[in-house]
């Protein structure tokens, strides 16, 4: 029979993981809004407080993540999802509870090291219960689930927000977090995915720095990991012009609304579209590559809008350009996780994933101060400029590095 893109659901283990994906990334997503409100509304403290919010979020898949990944590695990945999840909800408690800045960072650190685990669990597991021929599709079921949430969570925690307060924002994300945590009982009891005896003699040291170099060491996944790594540089460049980039395009708060919508579709329905069609499974870095392309090329079309004037005020043609923007981006994303997950050893998924995920939170972290500088320094259609002109050179320098030879059972190194 031939497969579809919702292929894996027909594995009910797999179908388990999916739903409890759903809520989990449902629940990770609904407070990003409340906790702003809560810093800036109700306790009326500045940008310092978001700021130091922020580097509380993502310091633990820096510090932590790739640490943790040992244990994670060495452990029952269904035993890691529910007792982090629970721990979660034990933290969302917490932020019912907290009265002051000094209360609420320290959950939030320990809100994001709890998912900076339970992240290389999920993949950890993920590979466990679907096989390699439904990998493609399976990693585009997640990306069109964890784009979805990006997009539903925040609308939900917003609504909340304007109806009630940030205390029932947490509230229904601790309930979230429960739901998520009661389908997880159902996930198949598995083994670790690592040998904890070889491990030991190994050493700890060892075992963490092992992820790092099998990752760099593997040309496929070298390649895929610093594509998306430079990616996420560039995007958190002019991330935080969004607004002002919409206002230059002469859109007003409506057209705010239905082009940040678009991106959120967009990135659906690629996901969708990747899933179905996974011809890209024998090129994925040639395809990451073309999605670059794609992307720089509409980076400098939002460049012109605000230097030139292009489409201005025509929010049908800015819709249509973010959902394609969105679109593309996803071509990205799936053929990583495909890759992380078919090129990575089952006992080394945690901590090549956590590493990974570290590679990227140093692009976010370094990313924003840079890009405010170059935003006073250069305006914001330059910034845009720049960001399209990198991105673009960063997929014609991934198709260069791309070797006629192409499927991934003999793919030399890049």
């Amino acid at each position: 029979m031939k497969r579809h893109v919702f292929s894996p659901l027909s594995n009910r283990s797999y179908r388990t993981f999916f739903f409890s994906q759903l809520f989990t990334d449902l629940g990770n997503w609904l407070d990003l809004l409340a906790v702003g409100a809560l810093i800036t509304f109700t306790w009326k403290l500045g940008l310092e407080a978001n700021s130091a919010a922020v580097i509380a979020m993502g310091a633990p898949f820096l510090l932590i993540g790739p640490v943790a990944s040992v244990w994670v590695d060495r452990l029952s990945s269904r035993f890691v999802l529910l007792l982090s999840t629970f721990l979660r909800m034990l933290v969302i408690v917490g932020f019912l509870l907290a009265d002051h800045l000094y209360m609420l960072l320290p959950l939030i650190f320990l809100k994001s090291t709890l998912a900076s685990i339970s992240e290389p669990a999920r993949q950890s597991l993920l590979r466990q219960l679907v096989p390699t021929e439904e990998m493609a599709e399976a990693s585009a079921l997640g990306q069109m689930v964890s784009n979805g949430m990006k997009m539903i969570g925040p609308a939900i925690g917003g609504l909340l927000l304007v109806v009630s307060s940030p205390s029932a924002v947490f509230a229904v994300e601790g309930v979230f977090f429960l739901i998520a945590w009661f389908i997880m009982l159902a996930l198949p009891r598995v083994p670790a995915a690592a040998a904890k005896e070889q491990e030991k003699k190994q050493g700890f040291r060892q075992n963490v720095t092992e992820g790092v170099r099998y990752l760099f060491g593997n040309s496929l996944l070298r390649s895929a990991v610093m594509i998306v790594g430079l990616s996420m540089f560039i995007i958190f460049l002019y991330d935080g012009f969004f607004p002002p980039l919409v206002q230059a395009l002469g859109l007003d708060a409506l057209g705010y609304g239905l082009v940040t919508g678009a991106v959120g579709a967009g990135s659906v329905l690629g996901a969708l579209l990747t899933g179905q069609f996974t011809q890209w499974r024998n090129w994925p870095i040639l395809f990451m590559a073309v999605g670059r392309i794609v992307s720089g090329f509409l980076l400098l079309v939002a460049a012109a809008g605000v230097l030139y004037g292009f489409a201005h005020g025509n929010t049908v043609v800015w819709v249509v350009i973010f959902a394609v923007t969105g679109a593309v981006g996803v071509g990205m994303t799936v053929p990583y996780t495909y890759l992380l997950q078919t090129q990575t050893p089952p006992e080394l998924i945690g901590r090549v994933s956590a590493v990974a995920m570290a590679v990227q939170g140093i692009a976010i972290f370094t990313a924003p101060s840079i890009g405010a500088i170059l935003g006073k320094w250069l305006g914001l259609g330059w910034v845009f400029v720049l960001a399209g002109g990198f991105t673009l050179l960063l997929g014609a320098a991934s198709m260069w590095r791309v070797q006629e030879k192409k499927n991934l059972t003999s793919s030399a190194s890049l």
